[in-house]
């Protein structure tokens, strides 16, 4: 059950939030402003911890969200986000021809963006045409092959699965929001990649609780950030995990395979999607 302000300003008395201003926001919304930056992460779980109390998901917000106004029916995105398949949409380009544009040769898929590279050991194995997906699967299944070079591999990008990767902004505000299913977010939180598709991501956002167990913790319009409680294992599912964190962030200056050997490791996934 969703409180109201007073009883949600009663339950944070006993956390860190303690004293802070609880106000009304868009939406149904509640927000409490002036979290320090040093802060957020112990902010966030502060409120997600009396969520049983208060029936209201935390998200942490950059913007004042009196900027814009929600207008949502949260049982019909409820409905959409547990039945719509939104990867086919999501990845619609995803795929193609590794070597259509000219622009980019084939070495740009097998070079790592953290220093590893495996040209070399995997382009002289790929018959042409190949298409993306296919070329990167392979240069991820040649480094899981080896465990030294996977273990190397991991060593170089094992940080961006940590919340210290996370972005800090100057200003937050904490939002609650009226409801406990964190998935419902979209229509609060305007993330820049799916302005318009809120549908879509809300889909996205349920598929990931359901399988990884992974919770909404902030949105900054062109970033989102979450905690993981349920990784990835090595393979397949790695795989699928680090595509659809690509799909929704191709801001994300990462090489897919390099991703999905740091996902089974992940606390933290974050998601980059700007102009």
């Amino acid at each position: 059950m969703v409180v109201g302000l007073p009883e949600v300003t009663a339950a944070l008395q006993g956390t860190s939030l303690a004293g802070l201003p609880v106000r009304d926001g868009p939406g149904g919304a509640l927000v409490v402003p002036g979290i320090a930056p040093d802060t957020l992460h112990d902010a966030w779980r502060a409120a997600h911890a009396v969520l049983p109390v208060t029936g209201r998901w935390p998200v942490l917000v950059a913007d004042d969200p009196f900027e814009h106004s929600v207008d949502v029916d949260l049982a019909e995105l409820d409905r959409a986000a547990r039945t719509f398949d939104p990867w086919p949409y999501f990845q619609e380009e995803d795929d193609g021809d590794a070597a259509e544009d000219d622009q980019v040769p084939l070495e740009y898929f097998t070079s790592g963006r953290y220093g590893i590279d495996v040209t070399a050991e995997v382009l002289p194995r790929v018959a042409l045409p190949v298409g993306r997906q296919e070329l990167l699967r392979r240069a991820y299944d040649h480094v899981l092959s080896d465990p030294a070079l996977a273990a190397r591999v991991l060593g170089t990008v094992s940080h961006v699965v940590r919340p210290g990767h996370w972005f800090t902004p100057r200003e937050v505000w904490l939002m609650l929001l009226p409801t406990a299913f964190p998935w419902l977010a979209p229509p609060w939180i305007g993330f820049y990649g799916t302005l318009g598709e809120e549908y879509e991501l809300a889909a996205a956002l349920w598929q990931w609780r359901r399988r990884w167990d992974a919770r909404l913790v902030a949105g900054w319009r062109t970033m989102l950030q979450f905690e993981v409680h349920r990784p990835p294992a090595p393979g397949d599912d790695a795989w699928a995990a680090a595509r659809q964190i690509l799909a929704l962030g191709p801001s994300f200056d990462i090489q897919q395979w390099e991703l999905a050997v740091a996902v089974p490791e992940s606390e933290a996934w974050f998601i980059h999607n700007r102009p």
